[in-house]
């Protein structure tokens, strides 16, 4: 069986374990840290990054994209690249905005607001904070919010990777109790709703909640 390395709560992480729900494919997690010393999960991540992956042949690589897109390749089941060359490249370009800029902003936040004060033991910064809620998050946010339709996801009319990498910066949103303004992103609020009412979201933030009342 494949092997997961990571921490459930890193969005990374998520977003592999997500991917792998939707697809209804089965693995093993081992829990690490990033920049852990251990040997194996070096060989498959020698930047020390998470997520790593071990697929069924024993093949190791790393980065939650690569990850994806490998799932992709060995199973059909619940496709989560769009077949039409259109939409297949904006999905691919929503990954890699929510994967950099919007993971910066809302990572930001929800390492100030949890991981830091959890698992670091770091004071918050009010002033980090006031300065991601008040200027750095809205302009992302109104960026997700102008490429979402009335309703439904994000490209084509089923979920894909796109919906994947940016719910799991919305969850980031989510521990770090951010308010989206439904008056300035309707949109987003009402795509968001539907979001986290997925089965698989649900049972994901369970998972990642157990941990951090562990950490408490």
């Amino acid at each position: 069986m494949s092997t997961i390395y990571g921490v459930a709560p890193s969005p990374f992480v998520r977003k592999v374990m997500l991917a792998h729900a939707h697809k209804e494919m089965s693995y093993d997690y081992k829990h690490t840290l990033p920049s852990s010393d251990d040997s194996e999960f070096r060989q498959m991540s020698p930047l020390g990054k998470v997520p790593a992956y071990k697929s069924d042949a024993g093949t190791g690589f790393s980065d939650s994209s690569v990850i994806v897109a490998y799932l992709e390749r060995i199973s059909t089941n619940n496709a989560l690249y769009p077949e039409n060359a259109e939409q297949y490249a904006v999905a691919l370009w929503l990954e890699e905005y929510a994967d950099t800029k919007m993971m910066e902003v809302t990572g930001a936040l929800y390492f100030q607001r949890i991981v830091g004060p959890k698992f670091f033991g770091n004071e918050v910064d009010q002033q980090r904070v006031t300065d991601l809620v008040d200027n750095l998050i809205p302009p992302v946010l109104d960026f997700i919010e102008s490429k979402l339709k009335d309703d439904g996801w994000l490209v084509g009319n089923t979920l894909s990777i796109a919906d994947l990498s940016v719910g799991s910066n919305l969850v980031n949103l989510l521990h770090a109790d951010f308010n989206i303004d439904a008056q300035r992103w309707p949109k987003l609020v009402a795509y968001n709703q539907g979001f986290l009412a997925l089965d698989i979201v649900k049972a994901q933030i369970a998972t990642e909640v157990a941990l951090f009342n562990s950490a408490s």
